[in-house]
């Protein structure tokens, strides 16, 4: 019976199987870094691993190029051959990790970016397979000292004057910023510079050795208030780089601005930092022995609407607001009593400081009476606008979907070869143009790096507390190296990725398992023990050649044996059902035959002795409590009383019943 059930259960999971997918762990894939960051001429070390079962597989590394791919080295049973230019570049070693698994060690003497820089494909081919995994050999060179010069120092205001900043900027390719700190009364006061003029696509060449020559021309148009402030220029990269390289600061510029106009509008800062500074908007006269009195000083803004409307002014010593709103959240003082100290100066808080609302244009205008002949004297400013900077702080948690799905999911662990978006949305700050960076760092490395990808961004958004807002998605294709690898967004950052004021993090990992091949679906497979062999990296496996047709007949293989299998477990289930139920009629037909037979048998035994002994009537009585069962053969006691009066017996029911089910074919 054992054997037969034993064998029931084989066919069973059999049929059954073929409507569940079975998955078994992979046993061959590569493991490289995602990108390689080395310094131009300087020794660079990385090392690749690759497992499989099969001791005689090949190894290779190819370079990918737009002419097609170029081998750079195989390996054959520990044994490596590398192609002409990395065999004196170079040095590769294999070692044994394990049985199963062999390591790959390079080191590049003097990395070169016309030999080096590029993206590479390792590939191993198995008996039970391929794998492969891509990465990125990304050559780097710090920036020499920049150069700062301008077309004038000395300057009229209004008058247009252009700045070059130029020098070697190593590799890669650069941002370049025009930066300024601005001076009161001749000191910087402590003033940070900031950037006022940036180009993603400065002008200049790549050099022969790789590094680039920056020389790239900012034009500005100074103001009064221009007059004394520093300038300088610097660099940064658009791409998120691991590797720290040293900075490119310039030598610092001043400008003297002079100007023709009496009356002079400042503000200080010229750009504020929203919620850190206070906004404040300055009227001064430049060329106070040319009045002889005055009778006003005036302060207008520029409304949304596009009109300049007055807001405060100062006639003799009297403060008379026009704007009563703007009242409530800013201090003025000023005085025109006398000429050489006349002013109008208004502070916003920076706590009172709405946004975009006080960010607009100022200007200032006077009327008095001139010395000599000039007589009744009125001018009014250039308007200045007041900008403002402010740092992103705040983004979402990147969204995660596979590519061309249309929806997010909460899923965080993809098969090798799944290809997925990464979607983050937040704050870039004050800058319209700013973007989200994405970043990336495999298990094992050891910071970040930029991501090659290109994202694709949404158009900006203005948002609340003047940030702008904006999403940016990149699409990455899981490999064999993705174990668990950590995304990074972020905004508002420096070159060196992980560097942003606002940023998030989402961890991908690699589904470690493959389906078995629809075969597994036959009527006859074969049983075989599962292997107790587990592999000591996690990696998946890519197999080579499973091109959409086979993936289409794989799915179809699985859909029809799950139909089949499905309709043949119905069958199987009833075929026992009536199976164990002709059994438990047969058994109760035995049992009630049986106790006929008994009663014939011993009449005859009794026959063959003498007439007079006569068999005991047997009276079978119900019991008094208790509900009615159904009687059986094996309950009843057909043996000869002991005393001579003949009494009726309770027989005792058993609610249980046995039965024997043989499987014999």
């Amino acid at each position: 019976m054992e054997q037969n059930t034993f064998t029931a259960l084989i066919l069973f999971s059999v049929f059954f199987g073929g409507s569940i997918a079975q998955t078994v762990p992979v046993t061959t894939y590569v493991t490289t870094p995602k990108v390689i960051e080395a310094k131009l001429g300087e020794e660079a070390r990385f090392y690749l691993t690759y497992t499989t079962p099969d001791n005689s597989s090949e190894f290779t590394v190819s370079r990918l190029g737009a002419n097609g791919t170029e081998e750079i080295l195989r390996v054959v049973d520990l044994t490596v051959t590398t192609n002409a230019n990395w065999t004196m570049a170079a040095n590769v070693q294999t070692s044994a990790v394990d049985g199963d698994t062999r390591r790959v060690n390079v080191t590049i003497y003097q990395t070169d970016f016309v030999t080096h820089e590029g993206d590479y494909v390792a590939m191993v081919t198995g008996s039970d397979g391929a794998a492969q995994d891509l990465f990125t050999i990304r050559t780097l060179a710090s920036p020499d000292q920049l150069s700062l010069s301008v077309s004038s120092r000395d300057v009229s205001e209004g008058t247009p004057i252009q700045f070059t900043c130029s020098g070697n900027t190593g590799r890669p390719e650069p941002v370049v910023h025009l930066l300024q700190r601005e001076t009161y009364n001749g000191t910087n006061q402590n003033a940070t510079f900031h950037r006022v003029l940036s180009d993603t696509s400065p002008s200049g060449s790549f050099l022969e050795n790789g590094t680039f020559s920056l020389s790239h021309n900012f034009t500005w148009t100074p103001t009064w208030q221009d007059n004394l402030v520093e300038f300088r220029c610097d660099i940064s990269y658009n791409i998120g780089l691991g590797t720290a390289l040293s900075s490119a600061q310039s030598n610092q510029i001043t400008l003297n601005v002079t100007s023709t106009k009496i009356i002079q509008i400042e503000t200080k800062p010229q750009i504020v930092r929203y919620k850190e500074e206070d906004l404040v908007v300055v009227c001064t006269l430049n060329k106070p022995e040319t009045l002889q009195n005055l009778f006003f000083l005036q302060l207008k803004r520029r409304s949304p609407s596009g009109t300049l409307n007055n807001v405060v002014s100062v006639t003799g010593a009297t403060i008379q607001w026009q704007d009563q709103t703007l009242q409530n959240r800013a201090n003025v003082t000023g005085t025109v009593a006398s000429p050489p100290t006349a002013h109008l100066s208004m502070v916003i808080r920076k706590d009172s400081v709405q946004c975009p609302l006080d960010f607009t244009e100022y200007e200032c205008s006077l009327s008095g009476f001139g010395t000599g002949a000039t007589g009744a004297f009125s001018e009014i400013t250039d308007p200045v606008k007041v900008s403002y900077t402010v740092q992103p702080m705040l983004i979402e948690t990147p969204k995660v979907r596979e590519a061309g799905s249309g929806v997010d999911t909460s899923q965080r662990e993809f098969r090798n070869g799944t290809v997925i978006e990464l979607t983050c949305t937040g704050q870039i700050g004050s800058d319209q143009n700013a973007t989200i960076r994405w970043c990336a760092k495999t298990a094992g490395a050891p910071t970040f790096t930029g991501l090659s990808n290109a994202a694709v961004h949404s158009m900006t958004t203005s948002g609340p507390n003047c940030q702008n807002i904006r999403s940016s998605t990149v699409t990455y294709n899981i490999t064999s190296s993705d174990i668990r690898t950590e995304f990074l967004c972020e905004s508002g950052y420096s070159s060196q990725c992980n560097s942003g004021t606002a940023k998030q993090f989402v961890t991908i990992s690699l589904d470690l398992t493959k389906d078995l091949p629809s075969s597994t679906t036959s009527t006859t497979p074969e049983v075989t023990t599962p292997s107790t062999t587990t592999s000591t990296t996690t990696r998946k496996v890519v197999t080579q050649g499973q091109n959409t047709g086979e993936q289409a007949e794989s799915n179809t293989g699985l859909i029809v044996g799950a139909v089949v299998g499905g309709v043949v477990v119905l069958i199987v289930i009833i075929l026992v059902l009536v199976y164990f139920l002709i059994l438990r009629r047969k058994s109760a037909g035995e049992s009630y035959l049986s106790n006929d037979n008994t009663t014939k048998a011993s009449s005859k035994s009794s026959s063959g002795g003498s007439t007079n002994n006569q068999i005991p009537e047997i009276k079978i009585q119900k019991a008094e409590e208790g509900p009615t069962k159904e009687l059986n053969y094996v309950d009843l006691d057909l043996s000869q009383p002991s005393k001579p009066e003949r009494k009726s017996r309770v027989v005792e029911i058993c609610n249980t019943e046995y039965a024997s089910v043989n499987f014999d074919r």
